[in-house]
């Protein structure tokens, strides 16, 4: 652990600094998105069956890049309704959880493209992940991860993997201690494709990401690898007002596998397939 943050510390904390002027691309964006369909871990219903959860979340999204590297933020509001309840059990659930990378781009100081084959660069990406909620549970999340990312060469947008080390503590409430997960490995992978339908402009994106085994949670129970796949189908509704980038509306989909980890044949609820409606507007 201590070897990981000797090389995460200097790349979050120093490199934002590194020519913030040279930024080249910058976008936020306020969104939404809404599904009734939502599992978590041991949320079940009077049958034992995992609980059809309806969740709502708010989102704030910032990216920017330039030739020395970028930031990608996003925070989650999320409101569930007593499918999910509170510590309390008087309301459903709020948590809020915050997704952070950095990437720096060494090219940007030499002048050298570092791609081979299929893959255009490749940059060092550091970053965290942050988590609370008022449930039962009282999550506490703190992930971080740290590794090399590949950019692949596409005729439109992008499609990103990368390849991390990653090490998460959390909170257990139910039992009444911290958590602290074994170091393991992770694969996160991004992509936006756009293309027209029509005359109306449209994008097929989202993640596809991997997280191995951590050792044992607070219940004694081994963890498993998780998966998490959430893409998108997007459209500029705002391109028919004239106001293209501004209002993207669409439909999403999310599977989720062993969700945080957590074994699906043993606890109900941490198999997730859920359709979403998604809304994006860019400032």
């Amino acid at each position: 652990m201590t070897s990981l943050l000797r090389l995460l510390v200097p790349a979050l904390v120093l490199a934002p600094s590194l020519r913030a002027s040279a930024t080249d691309f910058s976008d936020t964006s306020l969104g939404f998105r809404y599904a009734d369909s939502i599992h978590d871990p041991a949320a079940t219903g009077p049958d034992g069956r995992a609980a059809d959860i309806g969740r709502r979340y708010w989102n704030l999204t910032h990216v920017d890049a330039s030739a020395y590297g970028g930031n990608f933020l996003s925070v989650d509001w999320q409101m569930s309704n007593l499918a999910a309840p509170n510590r309390r059990g008087d309301e459903g659930m709020h948590e809020v959880y915050l997704i952070y990378r950095r990437t720096i781009d060494f090219g940007g100081w030499t002048g050298r493209t570092y791609g081979f084959g299929p893959v255009q660069s490749t940059t060092l990406v550091a970053g965290l992940d942050f988590a609370n909620s008022n449930a039962a549970y009282e999550v506490r999340k703190r992930m971080l991860v740290i590794g090399p990312q590949f950019a692949f060469d596409v005729p439109r947008g992008f499609l990103k993997l990368a390849l991390l080390a990653e090490k998460e503590y959390d909170h257990n409430g139910i039992v009444g201690r911290s958590e602290n997960f074994d170091l393991t490995w992770a694969a996160e992978s991004s992509w936006a494709l756009p293309f027209h339908l029509g005359a109306l402009p449209a994008q097929f994106e989202g993640y596809l990401n991997f997280y191995g085994p951590k050792g044992r949670d607070d219940f004694g129970h081994g963890t498993r690898t998780e998966t998490l796949f959430h893409p998108r189908l997007m459209l500029d509704l705002g391109a028919l007002a004239g106001h293209a980038n501004r209002i993207w509306a669409g439909v999403g989909y999310e599977y989720w596998h062993n969700k945080f980890g957590v074994d699906h044949a043993i606890t109900p609820g941490a198999i997730q397939n859920a359709a979403l409606l998604e809304l994006a507007v860019h400032l």
